[in-house]
């Protein structure tokens, strides 16, 4: 499971103030205790992934 932008800010805004521990935070949210973990020491989101399963389209040209 991966956190969504909106649990991310709430482990970042929680942690930074000291309002919650990584494992209060985890059982609070419904995440596991490593991806608690792993938003801490990596603040920024993750890059959006080119989606490489729908393949690109080309539109067929007919000669009239």
């Amino acid at each position: 499971m991966s956190a969504t932008n909106n649990q991310r800010e709430m482990i970042l805004k929680w942690h930074k103030g000291k309002a919650a521990t990584p494992e209060y935070t985890a059982k609070l949210l419904g995440l596991p205790l490593s991806e608690v973990l792993y938003v801490i020491e990596h603040p920024e989101p993750p890059k959006p992934r080119a989606d490489v399963r729908t393949p690109e389209f080309i539109e067929p040209k007919f000669d009239v």
